[in-house]
């Protein structure tokens, strides 16, 4: 007889990596909730939706730039004789598989105008707010050069972020063209131009000494005209500049001049924008940083056609927008407030479930989120604990008492209040 203990498992710990979450139930509603308004105003504005994979090409992310990829995530392991997912990577955005699904379509009809909502990937050092795995939402207006379809985009910020139930906002809007001739003006040589906005770009992140010790040192220009330089870029717009005219369309839209400002040290993506950039900040949380960012880029296309295609777009960080939203009070009625997806828990105190049939499949047919209650304990008092416990807004009782009387109870566990009603005067109750 065998007398050796059988040796202990070793447990395994439950933590993820760095740089990557979960979302539990309360915090995914609220998330999709965010998603579904996202969805609901993109197609209020016309986008179609689009998916594109997960997995690209390796070259078709990095467009052969060595900085890209230094952020990307490998696909590695994959087995596959042929070795044709060995040259293969996670996107670290949406844009850039747009470009090359447009690229792959060239039928698609033109200006063309998408949304899609995915996962991206990033090896990039975590941050509050930002991960390495994280949801992006983005809109695009492909083969417009007008003014209007940038004014478009920002129209469609505003209003998503406005039903959202968000007021203290700015969009802050520059031109990469303007930010380059302005260079030009001062008289920054063409080969440090790319360097001093690289440095311009980092206002918000440095004291004001050292920002401008940085532009002074870079630009190669005298102390006084970094001055000037600085002086003007974070002015007023210049008369003739484009902010004045997509300031008007955007008026004209509807959207509130307290939420745009004027702001030219923002630069953004020197690899990819050609015309407006924009980002935006919660006016009560600045540290997060921008969250809801983009701009025209007009020749991001061309690498996969040889064909100019002009495009603007801008692209949400859902994961960095619900961060913030942690750290507010949400207002009243607030969108992203967690909640429980179902309305009503049906209790369970009757041992026969085909009592609860009618009502369950009644309640879910009139898209009333309803939970019937299949936990262990069959008290009420246990059962209401739990109800409690999710933070359900109705319980429904329906035992003895009330199947003698062809009645049922629903309490109201924000009112505290409960009715007694017929039946089958159930619909009627949450319709009202």
């Amino acid at each position: 007889m065998d007398t050796k203990e059988t040796p202990e498992k070793k447990k395994i710990k439950p933590d993820l990596p760095g740089g990557f979450r979960d979302y539990g139930f309360s915090e995914m509603a609220a998330k999709q909730n965010l998603i579904d308004t996202f969805r609901q105003t993109a197609e209020s504005f016309g986008f179609d939706p689009l998916e594109t994979s997960s997995v690209q090409k390796t070259e078709v992310l990095t467009g052969g730039e060595e900085t890209a990829s230094k952020i990307i995530f490998n696909v590695k392991g994959a087995r596959d004789e042929s070795e044709e997912l060995s040259d293969t990577s996670l996107r670290f955005d949406l844009t850039v598989p747009l470009a090359r699904f447009l690229a792959a379509n060239p039928e698609i009809p033109k200006p063309f105008r998408r949304y899609e909502i995915g996962k991206v990937w990033r090896g990039e050092r975590q941050q509050a707010g930002r991960y390495r795995e994280f949801t992006q939402a983005d809109v695009d207006i492909v083969g417009s050069p007008l003014l209007e379809a940038d004014a478009e985009i920002i129209s469609f910020m505003y209003q998503f972020l406005k039903k959202l139930g968000l007021d203290k906002f700015t969009i802050k809007i520059n031109f990469r063209d303007e930010a380059t001739a302005m260079l030009e003006k001062y008289g920054v040589a063409r080969e440090q131009q790319i360097p001093t906005l690289i440095e311009v770009d980092k206002k918000e992140k440095l004291a004001p000494e050292e920002w401008e010790k940085r532009i002074n040192l870079i630009s190669g220009l005298k102390e006084k005209r970094v001055k000037d330089y600085i002086k003007e870029i974070t002015g007023e717009p210049s008369s003739d500049s484009k902010y004045n005219n997509l300031k008007k369309l955007l008026v004209g839209l509807g959207v509130d001049e307290r939420n745009i400002k004027y702001d030219g040290a923002i630069v953004r993506g020197l690899a990819y924008y050609t015309g407006t950039v924009f980002e935006t900040i919660l006016n009560d949380y600045p540290e997060i940083g921008s969250f809801f960012s983009g701009g025209r880029y007009d020749n991001l296309i061309e690498s996969f056609t040889g064909q100019k295609i002009p495009a603007v777009g801008v692209s949400l960080g859902v994961d960095r927008l619900m961060t913030a939203w942690n750290k507010l009070a949400p207002p009243a009625g607030g969108l992203l407030k967690e909640k429980n997806t179902a309305r009503v828990l049906v209790l369970r105190l009757l041992e026969d479930i085909q009592n609860y049939t009618e009502i369950v499949n009644d309640l879910r047919g009139a898209g009333i989120g309803t939970e019937f209650y299949l936990g262990k304990e069959d008290t009420m008092q246990a059962q209401f604990a739990y109800a409690l416990k999710k933070e359900f807004p109705f319980v429904l009782i329906y035992g003895e008492e009330e199947k003698k009387k062809g009645m049922v109870s629903i309490k109201n566990l924000q009112t505290r209040e409960q009715k007694e009603i017929p039946k089958s005067k159930i619909l009627d109750y949450f319709k009202k």
